[in-house]
């Protein structure tokens, strides 16, 4: 399993000309069935619309970069506005960093990572932190994607 962490940072690497098209900012999830939308390359912005590259543009992802078949695999994120991603560091659903809680009200830790399917076609689990002193002592927690998860402005919410 890969984690986003891993991923992110990475150059994009066209197989056409062998040219570096972009670094990965943020990884683009839809926020219902966690399935990879794609890889941000740039935000959006004021003067621009944001680029990203669509999960079924993406040829491979390696250990030291991602590839695709050529230049026009980038697309504008004006594609995705209805669907509203979720983005793992970036964007309105932003998922890094949300606690975690369970419907009985447990909170289970803090969001720091997720993990992708053997395929990188969508999340099948989660990293959660409870602070650097219980990472140090106890390590991080894994927990599995629930079936459902509300993802409030500060919270995600899982079944028990």
């Amino acid at each position: 399993m890969r984690k986003a962490l891993d991923v992110i940072g990475m150059p994009v690497v066209s197989l056409e000309t062998g040219e570096e098209i972009g670094i990965i900012r943020d990884i683009l999830v839809d926020s219902g069935k966690w399935q990879v939308l794609g890889v941000l390359l740039s935000e959006q912005g004021w003067f621009q619309s944001g680029t990203y590259i669509p999960f079924d543009r993406i040829h491979a992802v390696g250990e030291s970069c991602l590839t695709v078949s050529g230049i026009d695999a980038v697309t504008s994120l004006n594609h995705l506005a209805a669907s509203d991603p979720a983005g793992i560091l970036t964007g309105k659903l932003k998922l890094k960093g949300k606690a975690v809680i369970s419907a009985s009200g447990d909170q289970l830790g803090r969001l720091e990572d997720v993990y992708f399917s053997a395929d990188w076609e969508k999340i099948v689990g989660y990293e959660l932190s409870n602070g650097w002193l219980a990472d140090v002592t106890e390590g991080r927690k894994r927990l599995s994607v629930p079936p459902s998860v509300i993802i409030g402005e500060e919270n995600l919410i899982v079944p028990d």
